[in-house]
């Protein structure tokens, strides 16, 4: 028996020479040689099987159509990041016994095997080509973008796993391959893999709407508190002189107009003080008699002279 070496596979894949001659189907000629590529390094540097994909193409299910194809006669792998199953990988038959005869003989036979009940143990032994084969897609420019995707337990039946799997689409890669090129022995394995989450996107007028009133709440307002008004004679304010002090009849410190640029009333608020400078407080104007908010003392009421 001649030793197929993981050169030789790649050898046959690029050449199209053989049993290799249909590894490019798939979604384009491109994906499905970097599939399949990946899951016969992945095969051959793990557990050393030596396989030759025939077809690699990926398909988006949702949980209920992906239930639907899972074979029954499939070992079922849960995958996920730590303590999760967010995905599964489904290992038909002819597959699942060439791994274990190549993790127990040293290689895989070159008749189809009779495969017998599923065992925990050779969901154990699915481990490596899985972790392998996730590694490498993941190193691909259209791969999964999930973090810390590993093989986790085994579960039971298509039931099983749709009570576990979460809801929403699935990456669905699908593979064929000959295990042991030459040897006319078919093999197929589906890996699912969760899709993140769609991000709503917003309308594009309101996007505009949204940066517009960002834009105009960080320009600048100049605000200022109007204690008092009053009317005088043109000649009264000719005589003003400083240090002169103005009476201001009426005057309340909790009742004090707030007033924008163009002279509009914004709010009333109180005079204060905050850290050793003058302050208002905005109140609402039920409230406005209420006491100052902790940390603002009120400053007694006195005549304001020029200047003020």
């Amino acid at each position: 028996m001649t030793e197929m070496t993981m050169e030789n596979v790649l050898r046959r894949l690029i050449d199209g020479g053989g049993s290799a001659r249909a590894a490019s189907v798939g979604r384009g000629g491109a994906q499905g040689n970097a599939l399949g590529g990946a899951l016969a390094r992945a095969a051959q540097e793990t557990i050393g099987l030596p396989v030759v994909p025939r077809m690699a193409r990926i398909d988006r299910l949702d949980r209920e159509a992906l239930i639907g194809e899972i074979d029954p006669a499939a070992l079922l792998v849960g995958i996920g990041p730590p303590g999760r199953v967010t995905g599964l990988a489904a290992i038909e038959p002819q597959l699942r016994c060439a791994v274990v005869e190549t993790q127990t003989l040293g290689a895989p036979r070159a008749a189809p095997a009779q495969a017998g009940e599923i065992t925990g143990t050779e969901a154990a032994m699915m481990a490596p080509l899985l972790q392998g084969l996730l590694i490498r897609l993941a190193q691909l420019d259209d791969g999964p973008q999930q973090a810390a995707l590993a093989p986790g337990p085994r579960l039971g039946d298509a039931r099983a796993a749709g009570l576990i799997l979460p809801e929403g689409g699935f990456a669905v890669h699908r593979f064929s391959m000959e295990i042991r090129p030459g040897s006319g022995r078919e093999g197929a394995l589906m890996l699912a893999l969760a899709l993140p989450p769609a991000v709503p996107q917003a309308p594009e007028a309101a996007v505009w709407k949204m940066a517009l009133r960002e834009t105009v709440l960080q320009a600048p307002a100049d605000l200022t508190a109007i204690l008092h008004r009053m009317r005088l004679p043109a000649h009264e304010v000719e005589a003003f002189e400083p240090g002169q002090r103005l009476m201001l009849p009426g005057v309340s410190l909790s009742a004090i107009d707030l007033e924008d640029g163009g002279g509009r009333a914004v709010a009333k608020v109180r005079l204060g003080q905050f850290a050793g400078l003058r302050a208002v407080r905005l109140a609402q104007p039920e409230a406005a008699s209420d006491a100052l908010a902790e940390g603002v003392r009120e400053i007694p009421a006195r005549p304001a002279r020029r200047g003020d």
